[in-house]
């Protein structure tokens, strides 16, 4: 969901027929109130553009072009999301996939919490949300893996003289209603500048263990997250529930907590209802509270569409 990048997706060799296109995007603008230092604001949070495209050879293998970008922060940022092509094997059992993607670390590889206003844990617990690299992805009976070889630019450059690899992998063991996660990152990253400023890259060392569970109307999400940052030790967790109230209405909630210098913890409740199945309306309160205390008061107007060229 986000702008469009069309350039590498259109010369495939070998490509029998295309699936269609596919064209979505949204609006995402929002009503921030916070404490300590007070201060409000209403800010066009993101606009955004995607381009997914599908094509099929005579096996039944197909190819996956994704082109995305946004513009945030009321326009003053301009950045790409995900851009990349992935080969899709026999039945989806493997997938091969090069360009700039989410990393599949913890509940990061199932659920991309960006446009949601309680959100994952990556602020704190890796600085880095996306990479440029290479990635397999795959099933075997009840077990997903992924492996991922990037340069540790995040958003800041896609390349650039201080890359290095880091390699990411997950494996989690899935059933119908729950699956649990293993996951680790070593190397060094450059943090993405919504999570940090400055241009020091930090050398990285992570295992998280992630938890999704589906229980009727209930949504339970767990991480725990440790590891070391340039040989200083560090220890996270999140725990976000969702409870469908309605169809329409959902109760959002939130907990985190996270040690490096010194301990932090945040909790935060919400609610959100969808008034048209293209129109959202959120609200959320997040108190973070340890050495300092701050709470943010977040309405959200969330806009989205989707439709096949």
């Amino acid at each position: 969901m986000r702008i469009l990048m069309p350039c590498f997706i259109s010369m495939l060799p070998l490509i029998a027929w295309s699936e269609g296109l596919q064209l979505s995007g949204g609006l995402d603008s929002r009503f921030v109130y916070e404490t300590n230092p007070s201060e409000n604001e209403f800010i066009l949070e993101g606009l955004f553009l995607n381009l997914h495209k599908v094509w099929s050879d005579d096996m039944g293998d197909r190819w996956i072009g994704v082109a995305q970008g946004d513009l945030d922060h009321n326009f003053d940022d301009v950045s790409f999301y995900q851009v990349y092509l992935q080969y899709k094997g026999p039945l989806g059992k493997w997938n091969l996939r090069a360009g700039h993607y989410l990393l599949p670390f913890g509940l990061l590889a199932t659920f991309d919490t960006e446009r949601l206003l309680l959100r994952g844990l990556e602020e704190t617990s890796l600085g880095i949300r996306k990479d440029t690299g290479v990635q397999f992805i795959g099933f075997a009976g009840q077990w997903d893996y992924s492996i991922s070889l990037s340069d540790g630019l995040g958003d800041r450059h896609l390349f650039d003289s201080r890359a290095t690899p880091v390699l990411t992998a997950r494996l989690a063991y899935v059933e119908d209603e729950w699956q649990i996660g293993l996951s680790t990152l070593l190397g060094r990253v450059l943090p993405d500048p919504e999570f940090k400023s400055g241009s020091g890259t930090v050398q990285e060392r992570r295992v998280a263990f992630d938890y999704t569970m589906f229980r009727g109307p209930l949504t339970v999400r767990a991480e725990l997250v440790g590891g070391e940052d340039d040989d200083e030790t560090i220890v996270g967790g999140l725990v976000l529930a969702d409870y469908a109230v309605t169809s329409k209405l959902e109760i959002n909630s939130r907990y985190a907590l996270w040690h490096k210098h010194e301990t932090s913890q945040s909790a935060g409740i919400g609610l959100s209802y969808q008034i048209k199945p293209w129109l959202y309306i959120r609200l959320a309160d997040e108190y973070e509270f340890g050495d300092e205390y701050r709470n943010v008061f977040t309405a959200q107007i969330y806009m989205e569409f989707s439709h096949a060229l």
